[in-house]
C-alpha cells in the first residue's frame, strides 16, 4: 500500500490522500478510482450516511465526492487565500451542513463557514472580521453540537489563550479560556487524528517533539466535547 498523508476507512470504502492524488478502495483494499482534482490535498472525510467524501486542499479549496458513482460532484473555492489552510471541518450530526474552518482575507485570519451539504453552497460565515479570536478544529460531538479550538489574540495581536467553546446558529457561543499548552496540544492531536493517525502525519505534527506516546496515542480518544464540558464546569473561566 501506498504512505499516504491522510487514510480514513468505514465499513464500505477507505480513502488515502497522497496531497496529489486521492484514491478510493473497496473493504478488501482494491483500488475503485483515483482522482487528481485536489492538489495539496490531504485531510478526507466520510459524511454521517457515508454517501460521500470531502477532501480539503491548503490552497482554499474542497472536493465532494460521491462514492456510489465515484465521481467528484462538487469544487469548492472557499477563500482567496492560498495556502495555509489546514484548519478542521466537519459535518453536523445529520449531515445536513457541512463546517469548515478558513483562512478568510488574510492569511492569519480565520472563520468558520457553514455549507449546506445539499448543494455545497455557503449559507453563513461567521468571525470574519473578527481579529481576536481564531479557530483552528471543530467537530461534532456525540450529543449532536459543534465545538470549536481556537486561541484569543490580545490587543498587541500576540497569542494570549486557548480557548474551547460550542457553536450555535449564531456563531461561537459559551467560549471558555484554557492553556495554550493544552490547545497546542489538542491541535495537533486532532491534526494526526484527521489524517487518520499516518506515520506521515506523526513524524509532521508537534507532538513528536513531547513525550507523548506517539506509538499508541490513537487508541486514547480526545474528543473537544469532553474538553468543553471539563473547563465549562469545572476550571474554565467564561467569556
Amino acid at each position: 500500500m501506498r504512505k499516504f498523508w491522510g487514510y480514513i476507512s468505514n465499513e464500505e470504502y477507505a480513502v488515502g490522500c497522497t496531497g496529489q492524488t486521492v484514491f478510493v478502495y473497496d473493504r478488501e483494499g482494491k483500488e475503485l478510482a483515483k482522482f487528481k482534482d485536489i492538489k495539496y490535498g490531504c485531510m478526507a472525510m466520510f459524511s454521517p450516511d457515508g454517501k460521500l467524501f470531502v477532501v480539503k486542499s491548503t490552497g482554499a479549496y474542497f472536493g465532494v465526492y460521491l462514492l456510489d458513482t465515484l465521481r467528484l460532484i462538487y469544487k469548492v473555492k472557499f477563500s482567496d487565500v492560498d495556502g495555509s489552510q489546514d484548519d478542521g471541518y466537519c459535518f453536523s450530526a445529520d449531515g445536513k451542513y457541512f463546517y469548515n474552518i478558513e483562512r478568510q482575507k488574510k492569511s492569519f485570519n480565520g472563520a468558520i463557514s457553514v455549507y449546506t451539504t445539499s448543494d455545497f453552497k455557503r449559507a453563513a460565515m461567521f468571525l470574519d472580521e473578527d481579529k481576536y479570536t481564531e479557530p483552528s478544529w471543530i467537530e461534532t460531538g456525540t450529543d449532536g453540537w459543534i465545538y470549536v479550538l481556537g486561541f484569543l489574540r490580545g490587543e498587541d495581536g500576540v497569542i494570549c489563550d486557548g480557548f474551547i467553546s460550542r457553536f450555535g446558529d449564531n456563531g461561537i457561543e459559551k467560549l471558555c479560556v484554557i492553556p495554550i499548552a493544552e490547545y497546542e496540544y489538542y491541535r495537533s492531536f486532532k491534526k494526526m487524528e484527521s489524517y487518520g493517525f499516518t506515520d506521515k502525519a506523526k513524524e509532521m505534527f508537534l507532538l513528536k517533539y513531547t513525550d507523548a506516546d506517539m506509538g499508541g496515542i490513537e487508541n486514547t480518544p480526545l474528543p473537544l466535547e469532553n474538553l468543553w464540558r471539563k473547563y465549562s464546569n469545572e476550571e474554565g473561566s467564561m467569556k
